[in-house]
Formats: structure tokens, C-alpha cells, sequence
């Protein structure tokens, strides 16, 4: 999504609200872009996933550990990104985030050509609407089964 963005767009800087795994794809795409990104996660944030997106962003990304869950954090992000004029990256909710996404469908199907079952975390539900769209598109006799774990939150509240 941020390659598709202006580039005095980007400038300004960019702002992300993450549990972990988009911030890491954040992180890496702010350093390969050359970008200056803020990461807005939940203080409950395994340290891995906190390491990780340090590795990946380097000196090009700054994170921000705030709030028990990710919706605080996502608010917290987006009052950010509006007081210094900055731009949101969307974790799951966007066509260009979902397409994204669904880039690891085609991955997969290029290794393993028949698939009965593809078993998709849900989370924010990015990643499953961007693979269940492109199976439902290449592989429609795939049976695709969504999962979260026992004591995780439910689905994004709309």
C-alpha cells in the first residue's frame, strides 16, 4: 500500500497500529522505501514481535507501546497520525492491505497446487479475506477454515 502512496505523501511520515505482524511488514517497507514510520502496539506485545519490527524498520521506524489491547492502540495511533498530519496504514481494513494479503494464497498454491484445506488466523481478518478471495478465485473446491485461538478476542468489532 505505501509504494502506491505520493511521495510528499510519504514524506510526512507514515503511522501504524499493529498487535505485531503487520507492523513487521510496516517496518521492513518503511527501511525499503526509505520512510519514516511510527509503530503504535499493545504494551502486551510479545517482546519477539517487538524485536522483529525494530530489525525490520531500523533506524526508520519508531515504536510506540500503549494500551492494554489493540483497539487502544489503534486509537491511540490514528489520534497520532491526525495531530502531526501523518498517514494511517491500515492493519487488515483496506482493498490494498487485503491484496497484499492474499499474496501468500498465491504462494502457497505455487507450491502445493491442490489443497482441500487452507486453516487461516483470523485476527483483523485481512490475510483471510486476501487468501480466501484468490482460493475461492484459483482453487474453489479448497474448504477454508478460519481460526483464532482459545482466549483471543473476537473478530474487529465494525
Amino acid at each position: 500500500m505505501m509504494v502506491s502512496l505520493p511521495a510528499e505523501q510519504l514524506q510526512k511520515g507514515v503511522v501504524c497500529a499493529s498487535a505485531g505482524n503487520h507492523a513487521q511488514g510496516f517496518a521492513y517497507s518503511c527501511r525499503k522505501l526509505g520512510v519514516q514510520g511510527v509503530v503504535f502496539m499493545p504494551i502486551i506485545t510479545p517482546n519477539q514481535k517487538v524485536h522483529q519490527t525494530k530489525m525490520f524498520g531500523e533506524e526508520n521506524i519508531r515504536i510506540v507501546l500503549t494500551g492494554d489491547t489493540f483497539d487502544d492502540c489503534s486509537i491511540a495511533a490514528q489520534q497520532f497520525t491526525e495531530e502531526n498530519k501523518m498517514t494511517f496504514i491500515p492493519p487488515f481494513d483496506d482493498y490494498r492491505i487485503i491484496e497484499g494479503q492474499g499474496t501468500v494464497a498465491v504462494e502457497i498454491l505455487e507450491d502445493q497446487p491442490q489443497v482441500d484445506y487452507l486453516f487461516v488466523p483470523i485476527g483483523g481478518g485481512g490475510l483471510a479475506s486476501g487468501a480466501g478471495t484468490y482460493f475461492k478465485s484459483m482453487s474453489p473446491s479448497t474448504k477454508i477454515i478460519g481460526l483464532e485461538p482459545e482466549g483471543a478476542p473476537p473478530w474487529p468489532k465494525p
